[in-house]
């Protein structure tokens, strides 16, 4: 895995983990610090091999870490509670207000159905979704049944399976790495299914 740093994405990984930390329970097993982590390394990866900035890196990498913290306070609308998540803390950053318009627009594109209106958006959407092509494609989608089932949402084996193939079928990824590289290896998980 590629790795980045900046002094804001250590302060940033430092605050989000304890606040992951702080509110942890074992019903959230999908959307957890190791779904963030890798959401941050696909972030790096999908970002370098699409030659953006370290600027704008950094500003996706923020965004990646912020990403699903909302989900803490409820699943309900958890992008625009990560966003104010977000806003509070880096307003006492003293990011200028551009950045933080971008980390917030980066985290909203990540709603279901996906709607990235910008490269930064579209590799915070493919990272959020990267496991589709990855090998931990079931492992990840157990841990997300199991999730709802925490929440009330009862749902059969079966009925998951098609559900999730159906999901895998309409997923497109945006960025070019995305679409050259990760389409492909969704499309053999997709076959499993």
């Amino acid at each position: 895995m590629v790795r980045f740093s900046t002094p804001l994405i250590e302060r940033t990984k430092e605050y989000v983990a304890g606040f992951i930390g702080d509110n942890f329970t074992e019903k959230i097993c999908y959307h957890n610090i190791d779904h963030t982590l890798e959401v941050v390394d696909a972030c790096v990866l999908i970002g370098s091999k699409c030659r953006i900035s370290d600027k704008e890196l950094e500003t996706v990498v923020v965004a990646a870490w912020f990403h699903d913290t909302g989900y803490y306070l409820g699943c309900e609308n958890h992008e625009e509670a990560s966003v104010e998540i977000a806003q509070r803390y880096l307003a006492k950053e003293h990011v200028k207000q551009e950045v933080r318009r971008q980390i917030a627009n980066c985290i909203l594109a990540t709603k279901i159905p996906q709607k990235p209106q910008n490269i930064l958006e579209e590799i915070l959407c493919d990272a959020d979704l990267f496991h589709l092509s990855s090998e931990k494609f079931f492992e990840k989608s157990e841990l997300l049944l199991r999730e709802l089932t925490y929440q009330n949402i009862k749902i059969t084996p079966d009925a998951w399976t098609k559900k999730s193939k159906e999901f895998v079928e309409a997923h497109k990824y945006h960025t070019p790495y995305g679409k050259k590289i990760l389409y492909p290896l969704l499309k053999k998980n997709l076959a499993l299914l």
